[in-house]
């Protein structure tokens, strides 16, 4: 037996998603199908259209780009009551660090002048020039929902996720540049799974352009 949600299909067989195991299942039966409730959810934090356009790519030619998602299971914390239905979700990003690190180098150096690099993917298309932004962040949420009893009360639980996500630079980008980090919330996909246990899918987008001092 299973239940539908925006094509996401959840196989009641498999059990209720593991707290903290992020796509796994445990082997515990959940007696409810969730996410019928999912397109009554008003989702805030993700870029309006006007936003999106703000952030033009190929302007600059130093800037470069990077697409993560974040997947994860948010638990509803211990002293607060079950989820009857989630009213609103709130999200933001919030970027905390930035560095610029070596990475192995695979390709050629034509001499110049100037000298060119010539890089050679992998079968995934992925390239290593030498250079990486890595990015540090916070995904910062809070979930209001109605509670699972007689009075409907309405409660709120804030959760703070930590990510990681890196940028090829080209190969002689120097250590020392300091970038400027555009995030933007693209998508964010919530569904109630349990009444202990929200499923939430964000896609993040994020531009970076190194500061330059006139």
């Amino acid at each position: 037996m299973s239940c539908q949600c925006n094509e996401v299909i959840f196989e009641r067989k498999l059990g209720s998603i593991a707290c903290g195991s992020p796509g796994l299942f445990d082997k515990r039966l959940d007696d409810g199908c969730g996410c019928e409730e999912d397109q009554l959810i008003d989702i805030r934090g993700v870029c309006t259209r006007a936003q999106i356009e703000a952030i033009t790519i190929g302007a600059d030619p130093d800037d470069t780009w990077t697409q993560i998602f974040i997947p994860e299971v948010l638990c509803i914390p211990t002293q607060k009551p079950d989820v009857e239905q989630i009213l609103t979700l709130t999200s933001r990003v919030d970027i905390i660090s930035q560095r610029v690190v070596k990475t192995p180098i695979v390709g050629t150096i034509v001499p110049g002048p100037p000298p060119v690099f010539v890089p050679d993917p992998n079968y995934e298309g992925t390239f290593l020039t030498g250079r990486k932004l890595v990015i540090e962040g916070i995904l910062r949420q809070k979930i209001i929902y109605t509670a699972d009893v007689p009075e409907q009360s309405v409660h709120s639980a804030h959760f703070d996720v930590p990510f990681s996500a890196f940028i090829i630079l080209p190969w002689d980008a120097p250590l020392f540049t300091k970038y400027k980090i555009e995030p933007c919330i693209e998508d964010i996909f919530v569904c109630r799974v349990s009444k202990r246990q929200v499923f939430k899918n964000v896609t993040i987008f994020i531009k970076a352009t190194p500061n330059t001092c006139l």
